[in-house]
């Protein structure tokens, strides 16, 4: 009877030990919520809370370096880099070996392996950080091989569907060297499903909702998740972070007034993360609207950006703010900022390293008409081009924008026989020069016949996107080209 009372207390001891170390608790859940409120700092002082209180509460460790991750990705310089990566060997040697039975340990080593292989690569490790992240790969089937029912690794298995179907060019060769595969539609189901399965779960439910609009914008269709960004939960659509890409994803889809209206709702004053993000966000969004107030978002937003992404974006749209109040020289000056400085890692300053490049010097009006045809601004764009036909620019690439920007108008105003001939005008006219009109026209012929169902048409003018396209086009081109052609494959497979 002795044996049976000591041995029932020490099953009751390991089993209260065991929780305790990877305990998803209130203050957990309250770390989330001020994670996803961008309020970083308080996040990880609660973290630290809890550490106090169960120093063995292991995912503190994960989700203060998630906190960490978080801050790094929107505002970092290379010391803050290297410090990220000196905590998280601090935090593995603290983790590592502990409890590996709990499906927590290979669930939070997994994550943080790849939040330090997606800086590595930012920060041009790029072997190095493939390497960490084939290590979390592995890391998350495993776990899903020893504890199939554990939900919260579903995560990163829809992530690794969904980004391993979307790589930037010069990662592609990681899927065929470490022979993994990936299933884009898999990976949105398997994220769907687990919103749903944790959208009771405080905090939690905010990152699970934020990984599915991840996959919208890896994918370069933000269309895909404005419905669900509009129908968040009240919990979860008040954080700031879910303010933030309610905005951005409303932008990206041209309803430009509609990200105004949400922006101006924002908070993000004492918090650095916050207002960094909030100046970069607000500045684009005024620019589509030709406000001058634009200009001084974007200038908030360079003076405290410490990273070199997202430097070459931001810095030629102060360009075209100066273009836009007539200082063609300060437009030229910062373009040379542009070519000189910054990353090309991130898709966006590639764009702008394009357009700061171009061989002619832009026409306003085109500019200005572009700008509002992209926030949604269909009356003022049309006014803008009328007022450019008074004065056409007769060089051919001017041509080739009026005739691709008019195309683009009489497709969203359901002129669609004449935007044809809008684009077919570009790609005869524009195949052999070294400009993305004629590649982009392609694209929206490949879209416009494959919505009436013409398959055949459809294909053909994918086919031809996705062979104009030049790498240092617009990345969206080629992207959008080569997955409308598979999809036009499989659709006449069918």
């Amino acid at each position: 009877m002795k044996k049976f009372f000591i041995a029932f207390l020490l099953l009751i001891f390991l089993g209260s030990s065991l929780k305790a170390q990877y305990q998803v608790n209130d203050n957990i859940q309250n770390a989330w919520v001020l994670l996803m409120d961008l309020r970083i700092d308080s996040a990880k002082q609660l973290l630290q809370k809890e550490l106090d209180i169960n120093p063995e509460n292991y995912y503190a460790y994960y989700l203060d370096q998630t906190c960490d991750a978080y801050a790094l990705l929107i505002n970092s310089s290379e010391e803050e880099y290297e410090l990220f990566l000196k905590n998280y060997d601090k935090k593995r040697a603290v983790m590592d070996g502990k409890y590996e039975s709990s499906p927590y340990y290979l669930f939070c080593k997994s994550e943080m392996d790849l939040q330090v292989a997606v800086f590595q690569i930012i920060h041009g490790s790029n072997f190095g950080g493939v390497q960490k992240a084939y290590a979390a790969y592995r890391e998350v089937y495993k776990n899903l091989d020893k504890h199939p029912d554990f939900k919260p690794s579903l995560k990163l298995d829809g992530f690794f569907n969904v980004a391993m179907s979307n790589l930037p060019p010069f990662v592609k060769w990681v899927v065929s060297f470490f022979n993994v595969s990936s299933d884009f539609d898999y990976g949105v189901k398997t994220l769907t499903g687990l919103y749903h399965d944790q959208r009771d779960i405080k905090g939690i439910n905010a990152e699970s909702a934020l990984f599915l609009i991840f996959t919208a914008k890896i994918n370069k269709t933000p269309e895909m998740v404005y419905p669900f960004t509009q129908n968040l939960d009240s919990n979860i659509r008040s954080l700031f972070i879910h303010q933030y890409f309610r905005a951005n994803i409303a932008y990206r889809i041209g309803k430009n007034e509609q990200a105004l209206r949400t922006m101006k709702q924002l908070n993000g004053k004492g918090r650095p993360y916050a207002e960094l993000i909030y100046n970069y966000m607000m500045g684009k969004v005024l620019l589509r609207k030709l406000d001058d107030s634009a200009g001084y978002y974007i200038e908030q937003y360079l003076k405290n950006l410490r990273k070199q992404e997202y430097f070459k974006e931001m810095t030629y749209n102060l360009a075209l703010t100066e273009l836009l109040k007539g200082n063609r020289a300060r437009y030229n000056e910062l373009c040379e900022v542009v070519r000189e400085q910054g990353s090309e890692v991130n898709e966006r300053d590639r764009e702008a390293l394009y357009d700061a490049s171009l061989d002619y010097q832009p026409d306003v009006n085109l500019v200005e008409a572009r700008l509002l045809l992209d926030g949604g601004y269909l009356e003022d764009f049309k006014r803008t081009m009328d007022a450019y036909r008074q004065h056409p620019g007769s060089e051919l690439p001017y041509r080739l924008e009026d005739h691709f920007l008019t195309g683009r108008y009489q497709t969203q105003t359901h002129q669609v026989e004449k935007a044809v001939v809008h684009f077919q005008w570009v790609i005869d006219h524009g195949s052999d020069e070294d400009y993305y009109f004629a590649c982009a026209a392609a694209l929206e012929l490949g879209g416009i016949y494959e919505q009436a169902h013409q398959l055949e048409k459809a294909k053909d003018y994918y086919k031809l996107a996705s062979n104009l396209y030049d790498s240092d086009y617009y990345e969206y081109l080629g992207a959008k080209a080569d997955k409308g052609l598979e999809r036009i494959k499989q659709l006449m497979k069918e």
